[in-house]
């Protein structure tokens, strides 16, 4: 099968390559001129990238030519508003692009990367599943409204005649690029030894079950379906607590009050505009980081009877190759 992947560079993207030409797979990747091959470096040559924006549209219709399926990865992370409009045309535009030019080459299979963000959430809820719709509540942030709305573009491409396969995955946690954002962020801050933790769960769930997943549900017959993938849930101290220990580092201790979350967002708003940088904590991550959902995965295992790692695996794994990779 000739797979076409968007967001190949990022983590899930790497390793989605990686299990891709495993299994005997070729890739055609796009990327931009920009793009850092750093997760890629030992099968770069084994790829056929095309350089472009995923906006264009005839940039796209090149280079699905000859495509079997296509694996969409990409996308914009950013709960900073400013952020907004841009996220919006890469995650929502840019998908619908993708979709109908599928559509109109005829390329069936379509396998799309979404997240939990998107699954509908509500005050007073712990367990959710892939049947809870979006309401719109408190705990939906402009990044989760951005994914729901890309989902929305998918399933009219599963309307018009795309075979539809989405995933949810949780928090991935794996090696991926150090200090520059992303799901890794949570190994630096553990390694960084903050004081805080949040009030809240976390969700996590490995970056190499969610590449193994997808090509199995790439390979298999299932359609117009989608899948949380979520491996567990902890509470915040404690998940900080497990990276710490396996860097040789001293847990965060000290849980996060709620006036201190309004002081640090009001903080990093007033600093974010200052330096023109991006703000990391909003009003959305603050709501976030008080709640205590769990995704349940369930629907998943069933499907393809599968079995995630533990997050002791996952964090010994992940950590051995931060050290590694960066020199840590």
């Amino acid at each position: 099968m000739k797979v076409f992947i968007t967001g190949a560079t990022g983590l899930v993207g790497s390793f989605v390559c990686r299990q891709l030409l495993e299994n005997g797979h070729e890739i055609r990747a796009v990327k931009r001129n920009s793009s850092k091959m750093t997760l890629l470096e030992d099968i770069e040559k084994n790829i056929e990238w095309v350089v472009g924006d995923m906006n264009d549209t005839e940039f796209l219709e090149a280079s699905l030519e000859n495509i079997d399926a296509v694996i969409h990865a990409a996308a914009i992370i950013s709960f900073d508003k400013r952020w907004e409009k841009k996220m919006y045309k890469t995650n929502v535009l840019g998908t619908a692009d993708l979709v109908n030019t599928c559509l109109k080459l005829n390329v069936t299979k379509f396998l799309h990367i979404s997240s939990v963000a998107a699954i509908g959430r509500k005050a007073g809820q712990i367990e959710l599943r892939e049947t809870d719709r979006w309401e719109g509540t408190e705990f939906d942030s402009i990044y989760a409204r951005s994914k729901y709305l890309q989902e929305l573009e998918v399933w009219r491409g599963a309307q018009e005649g795309l075979e539809v396969k989405i995933v949810n995955p949780s928090v991935i946690l794996g090696p991926g690029l150090w200090g520059k954002g992303g799901s890794t962020s949570v190994f630096k801050y553990a390694y960084d030894e903050k004081s805080f933790h949040p009030a809240g769960t976390v969700n996590y769930v490995d970056v190499r079950d969610v590449a193994t997943i997808i090509i199995q549900l790439l390979e298999s017959s299932i359609k117009d379906e989608r899948f949380i993938l979520n491996a567990g849930t902890l509470s915040y101290k404690e998940f900080f607590g497990k990276i710490a220990e396996a860097f040789g580092k001293k847990g965060p201790q000290k849980l996060v009050k709620p006036w201190m979350l309004k002081i640090a967002v009001a903080f990093e708003f007033v600093r974010s505009r200052i330096t023109g940088n991006e703000a990391m904590i909003t009003k959305d991550t603050a709501i976030l980081s008080r709640s205590n959902f769990h995704f349940q995965n369930d629907k998943i295992k069933d499907a393809l009877n599968f079995e995630f790692r533990s997050l002791d695996e996952s964090i010994k794994w992940s950590v051995n190759e931060l050290k590694e990779m960066h020199s840590l």
